[in-house]
């Protein structure tokens, strides 16, 4: 069997330990955990009936995920037709979902070598993707812009002759992090890949400005720089399209 190549997503919740804490003593803070973490593993571990199986077959596609407490681990194989669109629509519905139970998150997407079947994984690629999402400072998903040139060579299956427009598409909802990375922009995307129809972005948007504004003006969070940082950034962020949802700045 050996290793394949694939492209894996590692995402940590951020703040997980103090909801922890938190739930200790409080029954709601408790069951927000247990409903965060149903929301994830309901939609991304179950499964398949014989539609999704012929699909994946007709797509070259062997996905495999596991949640582990905090951390959702999604891996795809590199070859799978359309297979980067997948993966960054997988982060985006995690990053919504997290959200919509009141947290962030922090991760990376990377490929390489790896083995992944069932809840057995290891590999290099599986090693980077736990690494960089560990050293970001930031509560983005992060990636290497040379990501992108395995569009060129795995096309969706209607993009065949089209790759150029298929990563133009992909690079609508991301943001240039550096020279050499990118993040998705999850501050933008909700109506055109998550949304349920008219002003259910400006009301889940709601629901990200109340978990920003809420960490600001915690007291203890004043006393950790890196965690008020993070927060600060997504304050700055969400101001430059608050307007476009209808909903006041986070001063």
């Amino acid at each position: 069997m050996g290793y394949e190549d694939r492209v894996v997503a590692f995402i940590d919740i951020l703040g997980f330990k103090n909801s922890l804490d938190k739930s200790n003593s409080d029954i709601k803070e408790f069951d927000r955990i247990l409903t965060t973490l149903n929301d994830l593993k309901d939609f991304f571990i179950k499964p398949k009936d014989k539609y999704d199986l012929e699909a994946d077959k007709n797509l070259g596609a062997d996905t495999h995920v596991i949640q582990i407490s905090d951390s959702l681990i999604i891996s795809r194989l590199i070859q799978e037709k359309g297979g980067l669109f997948h993966m960054f629509f997988d982060c985006r519905l995690a990053i919504h979902s997290l959200i919509s139970n009141g947290f962030l998150c922090r991760g990376a997407i990377k490929y390489g070598k790896m083995y992944h079947k069932d809840t057995t994984i290891f590999g290099q690629a599986y090693l980077d993707a736990y690494s960089a999402e560990g050293k970001e400072k930031l509560p983005i998903i992060k990636f290497d812009k040379d990501l992108f040139e395995i569009v060129k060579y795995f096309p969706g299956p209607a993009n065949k002759g089209h790759e150029k427009w298929e990563i133009n598409y992909l690079k609508q909802n991301c943001k240039k992090l550096g020279s050499d990375e990118y993040y998705l922009d999850y501050f933008t995307d909700y109506d055109n890949l998550v949304g349920g129809g008219p002003g259910t972005a400006s009301i889940h948007y709601s629901k990200l400005r109340d978990i920003i504004v809420d960490g600001l003006n915690d007291p203890e969070l004043s006393m950790n720089p890196n965690a008020y940082n993070k927060l600060r950034w997504a304050a700055d962020q969400f101001n430059l399209t608050a307007k476009q949802f209808e909903l006041d700045f986070i001063k």
